[in-house]
């Protein structure tokens, strides 16, 4: 089977792990690059043996030897790029957040579902062999019946002003930066407990701290589920509360030191926990992963299973598209300095984090309040929750 053929968005820190963490595979090879400018891809794909650059993303869409598309770009411009792709009949992995609300979240989704391509938020340790050990070990009991989680991933980062953690037009905060990590951890831990890939909490309390910037700094939460099951999740970017998860059951506990980034290392390929179970020695558990990007495998994995490949656009039509979403654009003012790159005509929300979100203006405001959820949610969008229930 030929190896899928990624063409990557961005050219930060993170695009290069994943550039970096490809170089060995079979089974993916990263093609073509786009980035903020032309320069910048340029010297990007020189960095990691790509065969292409591009000027921006319509152009990469017009590739015919890109197959999928990873988006690694600043979070506002999450949802643009995911739909240009999937309006090009590429499947999309985006980082997390997928975009900055529920209802620009609900497009995605929706959109990619008409096209029938592939669409997945890029949580890389939920691609990772350590938490296929930990669902076995679950579901073998080793800790007797699940009752409890708890989850946080946190640190202390300079405040700076502008910067993307702290800038609300950037989507900055600790929630949209961490915090699905630890809500989506308790949502898995749940499903084991309701016999179900995921569950969803009945019910959430938050609270949280507002920097002098505008942003979250500081979020918690209880979750409760429709079992009993519980959870406590924190995240924060400018205290460093750690970045540990805990397994709590009838019979003991699953200590994870650092399930988010396996060993602490964004290229660690060695990780692992451990279990204290009652009446027996305490059982470390190592892992140890392949070298190239779980989640990228993960990908084509799942789309090697789909016999009908999507519709593609041609360069043409994603140069008009491309052309068309330029002159739309510039009657507003973009959250950063990409050059256009949408393939529709799709009204973005101006929010900073959430369309329905009324923030606290004044720093160092605490907020806290008890909500019901009713409707299911997917990826971040949990998270996301948790922001509103904080800031109202």
């Amino acid at each position: 089977m030929p190896p899928l053929r990624w063409g990557v968005v961005g050219t930060g820190g993170i695009a290069a792990d994943f550039c970096d963490a490809l170089k060995q595979s079979t089974r993916c090879v990263v093609t073509n690059v786009a980035g903020s400018t032309h320069d910048k891809a340029r010297a990007f794909a020189r960095r990691f043996r790509i065969a292409a650059s591009s000027q921006g993303l319509a152009e990469l869409l017009g590739d015919r030897d890109v197959d999928a598309v990873y988006v690694a770009t600043p979070h506002p411009l999450h949802e643009e790029h995911a739909l240009a792709a999937i309006a090009a009949g590429r499947h999309v992995l985006c980082e997390k957040p997928l975009t900055l609300d529920e209802r620009s979240a609900e497009r995605v989704i929706a959109a990619a579902r008409r096209h029938r391509v592939f669409l997945m938020e890029a949580f890389m340790y939920r691609c990772h062999p350590l938490i296929r050990e930990l669902l076995a070990r679950l579901h073998k009991g080793a800790v007797g019946p699940i009752r409890h989680v708890r989850a946080d991933f946190g640190f202390r980062a300079r405040r700076v002003e502008g910067h993307r953690l702290f800038s609300p037009a950037l989507g900055g905060g600790s929630i949209l930066d961490v915090g699905g990590y630890p809500v989506s951890f308790a949502r898995l831990i749940a499903g084991v407990v309701e016999g179900a890939p995921f569950a969803e909490p009945v019910a959430l309390t938050a609270t949280g701290l507002i920097g002098p910037t505008g942003v979250d700094e500081l979020a918690a939460a209880h979750l409760t589920f429709a079992t009993g099951f519980t959870a406590s999740v924190t995240s924060a970017v400018s205290y460093d509360v750690g970045t540990s998860a805990v397994v709590f059951g009838e019979r003991g506990r699953i200590e994870l030191p650092n399930p988010w980034i396996p060993s602490g290392g964004r290229q660690s390929l060695e990780t692992g926990f451990s279990i204290h179970s009652d009446g027996c020695k305490p059982e470390k558990v190592r892992i140890r992963a392949a070298r190239t990007s779980p989640e990228a495998r993960s990908v084509q994995r799942l789309i090697s299973r789909n016999s009908s490949p999507p519709q593609r656009t041609t360069p043409s039509a994603a140069r008009t598209a491309d052309a068309s979403c330029a002159a739309t654009r510039r009657s507003s003012t973009s959250p950063a300095a990409w050059p256009c790159s949408s393939l529709m005509s799709l009204k973005r929300s101006r929010s900073h984090m959430a369309t329905d979100t009324r923030r606290p203006s004044c720093s160092g405001r605490t907020r806290s309040s008890p909500r019901r959820l009713k409707t299911p949610v997917s990826g971040s969008s949990a998270a996301r929750r948790l922001m509103r229930a904080i800031s109202r």
